[in-house]
């Protein structure tokens, strides 16, 4: 069975070093896991944390996706990823002109047209507020949504505050917005209590508008292997058969050893991309909604975004 995943942080683990390679089974995404577990569709996220040189860290991504299907063509086609922000300050430093920033926005879609931009990742930045903050959406954030609407990428709500989450749906609704929104690697909160998982409000909100909810298989955001049925079955209740999909968040531990800590990580049945047939075997599931979660409601969502765009 094929997969579409939402997200990994291979592109970030490629920019940080020199030398390193997409090959390489320590991101845990690597070509080969990709193609062993039948991922025929990888979301790759750009990456970076708010920083005095973070969008010269974008576009170092960005040039490395640009590359991939050209250097490793076995692994990686045109068809088979494709790019997202994990983080608009991954094109935009805080201090300078919104301006200057949308320009080069405009550049970049030139070169690239991402899935989807989440405003913030940790913390908060000029947009607004990222998981562990307070923070809803800023002045910036709201005109960055403005100079998206109509553009077929859609806002990403996994790391956004509950806060900013309802302000950008607040904001889509009362400037009638054109756009979509999805939680590209997140869980339910009702099944494992973190803040990085979202409430049932949210989520809802998110089924309600088409969009996806992939799930995340990061051990700290599952809670427990058996969680990922929980999970499953509580979006069903939430009447999400057509938002579930996968976001498992694969990247390497040793980039974020200050993030992961002694208990992080992932599970051995779910650590890695080669894991999804294993995975998928253990679901009780029928077969109409293993093709569902695998890669139909993704394909579905990412044919409408495309839709949109032309």
């Amino acid at each position: 069975m094929n997969i579409v995943d939402l997200h990994c942080d291979l592109l970030s683990y490629l920019a940080a070093k020199p030398g390193r390679d997409p090959l390489n089974p320590i991101i845990r995404c690597s070509g080969p896991q990709l193609k062993a577990g039948n991922v025929t569709l990888q979301t790759l996220a750009i990456f970076s944390e708010t920083t005095d040189d973070s969008f010269l860290f974008g576009l170092k991504q960005i040039e490395i996706f640009l590359s991939l299907s050209q250097k490793y063509p076995d692994y990686f086609t045109e068809d088979n990823i494709v790019p997202a922000f994990e983080n608009a300050s991954a094109f935009a430093l805080e201090n300078e002109p919104l301006d200057d920033i949308f320009t080069r926005l405009e550049n970049i879609l030139t070169q690239i047209t991402p899935l989807y931009i989440s405003l913030t990742w940790n913390g908060e930045n000029r947009f607004g507020g990222g998981c562990g903050s307070q923070a809803g959406l800023k002045p910036d954030g709201k005109e960055l949504l403005q100079f998206l609407s109509g553009r077929g990428i859609a806002i990403d709500f996994s790391h956004t505050t509950d806060k900013l989450a309802r302000d950008i749906l607040n904001t889509i609704d009362t400037h009638n917005l054109d756009l979509r929104v999805l939680a590209s690697h997140s869980n339910f909160r009702a099944v494992h209590d973190h803040i990085r998982n979202l409430p049932d409000e949210i989520a809802q909100e998110i089924i309600r508008r088409k969009g996806l909810i992939g799930f995340v298989l990061y051990k700290a955001f599952l809670g427990a292997p058996e969680n990922l049925q929980k999970q499953i079955e509580h979006g069903l209740k939430l009447g999400a058969q057509n938002a579930l999909a996968f976001g498992a968040d694969f990247f390497c531990l040793d980039d974020f050893s200050g993030l992961v800590g002694p208990n992080g990580g992932f599970f051995e049945s779910m650590s890695d991309a080669s894991k999804y047939p294993s995975i998928l075997a253990q679901l009780a599931l029928s077969e109409e909604m293993l093709l569902a979660l695998s890669s139909q409601n993704a394909h579905s969502f990412i044919k409408k975004e495309t839709t949109i765009e032309n």
